[in-house]
């Protein structure tokens, strides 16, 4: 499938950014500090006292990491300007793109629902006769996208790019098993979940885009690719249990009222990933 790549610059001459980054960076320590862990135990430490203190060290890495973990989306929620500010489209860092990108396949799905597949895609200007699902995916990915001028379109195509990787997972890459599993979406409670995820995947990006190639020079990309797995699996796992509270239904996304949802839902994730600030 296709997908949005770019290469994007590190974070030199940005100041605001200096306690996110020392959070990273302590969150790829516990990962370096566990692997060096793991190797000694297997260079040879049988006694049990030793084995005792492994475990003790270990509890130590998991708890500085988890405290860094919260520090990391604390500080990123901050430099945003807060939730409520980044949900509205108000931050100039992050959030403007996240919203026109929700709000735009949310729409998409909705009409699939409605008018099937192939209407939505001649509405759109797309003829789907002859087209594989590699071509439909490429196709709703542009259509979706907030463009590529700067990190936060670039987070936001990257986070529906991965969306449309979960939901080809989900339909075996097939376009009548994907119109039935949009439609069905829509039809419950399953668009919020759906939703809730792109947004999960566009918080992490803007971790990863800023981050992960320094974490990679400085420690490898073992640690680097562990440390960035990790970050991921902690953001979408809160945004899994917020998306179990908060589902909804019978919702007109392509209105104000999907537009309300869409900056309620999101408010809602931010303040949980960042400990309600």
């Amino acid at each position: 499938m296709g997908t949005t790549q770019r290469i994007v610059p590190g974070i030199t001459g940005q100041p605001n950014w200096g306690s996110l980054n020392n959070a990273i960076t302590r969150i790829a320590k516990t990962v370096e500090e566990e692997h060096e862990s793991g190797q000694e135990a297997e260079d040879g430490q049988e006694q049990q006292e030793v084995a005792e203190e492994d475990a003790k060290k270990y509890q130590r890495i998991i708890n500085r990491r988890k405290a860094n973990l919260r520090s990391s989306l604390n500080n990123l929620v901050r430099t945003g300007g807060g939730a409520s500010n980044i949900s509205k489209g108000g931050s100039a860092s992050m959030g403007r793109a996240g919203r026109a990108t929700a709000t735009k396949f949310t729409t998409v799905f909705t009409d699939i629902k409605e008018k099937g597949l192939d209407q939505t895609l001649t509405d759109l200007g797309f003829d789907l006769q002859g087209k594989s699902y590699e071509s439909v995916m490429d196709f709703l990915l542009i259509y979706c996208s907030s463009g590529d001028a700067g990190m936060d379109e670039t987070a936001a195509n990257k986070a529906f790019s991965e969306l449309t990787e979960i939901i080809a997972e989900q339909t075996g890459e097939d376009l009548d098993a994907f119109e039935a599993y949009i439609s069905q979406n829509v039809d419950g409670e399953g668009l919020t979940e759906l939703l809730c995820t792109f947004l999960g995947l566009y918080i992490f990006e803007h971790l990863s885009q800023r981050f992960q190639e320094k974490i990679t020079q400085a420690k490898g990309e073992e640690i680097s690719k562990e440390t960035f797995r990790i970050i991921k699996e902690d953001i979408l796992a809160q945004v899994k249990l917020l998306d179990d509270e908060k589902k909804v239904s019978n919702i007109d996304w392509r209105g104000p009222e999907g537009s309300a949802a869409i900056e309620e839902i999101f408010e809602s994730i931010l303040t949980i990933i960042s400990d309600g600030n």
